[in-house]
This record gives structure tokens, C-alpha cells and sequence, in this order.
């Protein structure tokens, strides 16, 4: 049975199509419709203002290099998403040392918690090693789902579900340890 898509998601499909054919008006559309998203995203892998727009910027263009390559026009989002997490983590590996998390860093954390143990959870996140870190960002903090993640980092549901678990092991352990 063939699935039925809106109107506002036939017209997204065929913009997806008419930038594959090469028309920049409407990648350049596509890209404007996702600019804020893409900038979020950048923003949790690299914690830094500058860095996440090079980041974005980095993905448009190999986005716009590669837009041939996009198998399922209906996948937009997730293959862009794919390509800027492959960007950040170019960048962080270029990066050395790691910057030390700020304290100041706006990304959402439980209701409830008090500045310290929002801090202690800030730091227990910033020691798991990638992909952990990424994926519990992805999960947790962005609300996307197994099937998303899979999608749009390209792990197959059930490795994504057990990186989860392992990250979710750690970050209780690390705050156990803290709390001792």
C-alpha cells in the first residue's frame, strides 16, 4: 500500500528533485528552510558560535556538491543531517585539545535540577567519548527517535540502541562518582 503524502510534502519532494537536476533557487529554498535547524545541530557538536557556522556553511556545500547522491527525496533533512555530523566531527578531530565545556553552555537538561548537578551532568555528557556523546545529544537534548538517529547517521537501529544504553551506563556512573 502506497503511502500518502501531503501536499506541502509532495511539494517539498519535488523541489528536492528539482535541486538534484541542478537548480540553485531551489536548493538554495531547501537550505533556507533548514538553516536555524542546521545551525542547532552544529551548535551541540561544536559548543561554539563560530564553529557551528563553519559547520553549516561546510555542509551546504557538500550538500550542494553531492545533492546527486540523495537516494530518497523524502530523506532530505536526515542526509543533510548526516553530512553535518560528519563535518563537526571533522572539525573536532581537527581541533586539538578539546575546549572545556562552558559553563554557560544553553543546551536543555532536566527540570529541577539545581546549577550544580546541571553542571555535573554537562560534564559527565562532555566526558563520553563520540559517538556516545552525539547520540545521547541527538536523543536526549533533540528529541529525535531511534529510527531517526539510524537514519540520519547511518547506524542501524538496534547499534544505535545499544550506544544509547552503554552511554546512558556511563553517565550514571560517572554521576554516581560525582556524588560519592
Amino acid at each position: 500500500m502506497k503511502e500518502r503524502l501531503t501536499p506541502e510534502a509532495k511539494g517539498r519532494r519535488a523541489l528536492v528533485k528539482k535541486a538534484q537536476r541542478g537548480d540553485p533557487r531551489a536548493f538554495e529554498e531547501l537550505v533556507v528552510g533548514e538553516q536555524e535547524y542546521l545551525y542547532r545541530m552544529a551548535y551541540l557538536q561544536v559548543r561554539s558560535e563560530a564553529d557551528a557556522l563553519d559547520v553549516v556553511q561546510e555542509t551546504i556545500l557538500k550538500a550542494y556538491k553531492s545533492r546527486k547522491t540523495l537516494r530518497d527525496p523524502d530523506l532530505f533533512r536526515s542526509w543533510l543531517t548526516k553530512i553535518l555530523l560528519n563535518a563537526a566531527l571533522d572539525l573536532l578531530r581537527r581541533r586539538k585539545p578539546q575546549e572545556p565545556l562552558e559553563e554557560n553552555l544553553e543546551v536543555p537538561a532536566p527540570q529541577g535540577l539545581s546549577p550544580e548537578e546541571r553542571m555535573d551532568l554537562y560534564k559527565a555528557l562532555e566526558d563520553l567519548s563520540e559517538p556516545y556523546r552525539g547520540l545521547v545529544k541527538l536523543k536526549y537534548l533533540d528529541g529525535y527517535t531511534i529510527r531517526e538517529i539510524s537514519e540520519s547517521t547511518g547506524m542501524p537501529a538496534g547499534t544505535v540502541s545499544v550506544y544509547l544504553r552503554r552511554a546512558m551506563d556511563k553517565l550514571r556512573a560517572s554521576l554516581k562518582e560525582g556524588a560519592v
